[in-house]
């Protein structure tokens, strides 16, 4: 199988289970609260590892008691943490808001938003994801000029992300869901851009390039109990597709299934466990 050099968050998930959807204005019950793993460089790499691939992971970590929780986990799965940089910073959880509709709301803590890759290992790899929000310059021009590269679109405006295929959420990025939504990513991917995918939570994923442009429906499925990471594991199976030299729509499917089977809790793609910590982390920044 192929390796994945991985640059994408490692966090903690703060999982609040609701009794109904969020409503402005609304007084809400919620069940259990538990945390977990979570974050797109791990999701991500979680599927990769599932699906038989290397995974060198880029991400930071607090040397607190959460943070080691986290390195422990990572260690136990077999992801390569050679690159795993530590802060004396505290660890301080993302909140996941799930409705029982499996529907999830992020509330991210400034400090994770913040977050600047600022290099990348030199190491040879089949294939890099990018998953950040903020790089510093040259950063992923240097890695693109010497890989494959899958990236996520960034939510900033003024970020780059030269890439071969660039992975996008209309929730996130309804610019792109225009006729010229291809020129629209060249603008962020460079020219070497092949492809921008958008998905579409449940609605068909939409395979934009510079010549066509695919739609392809995700087959209808039960009522999952957590959307979370569904978007990751899109892009695991993609490049797990792609590495085997799948054509871009084909590599497209196999991305729709793997989600599927993370959001079905398949054998092998089953939701992390719990992490051994109390729920009383800080929520402050």
């Amino acid at each position: 199988m192929g390796h994945v050099l991985v640059a994408g968050s490692v966090n903690v998930d703060r999982i609040w289970r609701l009794a109904a959807p969020l409503r402005a204005g609304e007084r809400l019950t919620r069940s259990e609260v538990t945390l977990r793993c979570g974050g797109g460089g791990f999701n991500t790499g979680a599927a990769l590892l599932a699906l038989g691939h290397r995974v060198t992971l880029v991400a930071t970590l607090s040397t607190d008691a959460a943070g080691a929780a986290c390195r422990a986990r990572l260690e136990a799965m077999g992801f390569d943490l050679r690159y795993l940089s530590d802060t004396d910073a505290p660890t301080v959880p993302l909140d996941l808001l799930v409705d029982p509709t499996g529907e999830r709301t992020i509330i991210a803590p400034a400090t994770t938003e913040a977050r600047l890759l600022t290099a990348l290992p030199a190491i040879e790899a089949d294939i890099a994801y990018i998953n950040v929000r903020r790089t510093a310059p040259g950063v992923l021009e240097a890695l693109a000029a010497r890989t494959q590269v899958v990236a996520q679109m960034p939510l900033e405006h003024m970020e780059r992300r030269p890439a071969q295929v660039l992975i996008a959420s209309a929730a996130d990025h309804a610019l792109f869901a225009g006729t010229d939504a291809f020129a629209h990513a060249r603008a962020i991917g460079g020219e070497g851009l092949a492809a921008l995918v958008l998905t579409q939570g449940a609605g068909p994923v939409e395979l934009c390039e510079a010549q066509r442009r695919m739609s392809l429906a995700v087959p209808p499925r039960a009522v999952p109990g957590d959307t979370t990471g569904a978007g990751d594991a899109f892009a695991a199976g993609f490049i797990d597709g792609w590495l085997a030299g799948a054509p871009l729509p084909a590599a497209v499917r196999r991305g729709i299934a793997i989600a599927g089977r993370v959001l079905a809790g398949d054998t092998g793609f089953e939701r992390p466990a719990p992490l051994p910590l109390t729920t009383v982390l800080v929520a402050a920044d």
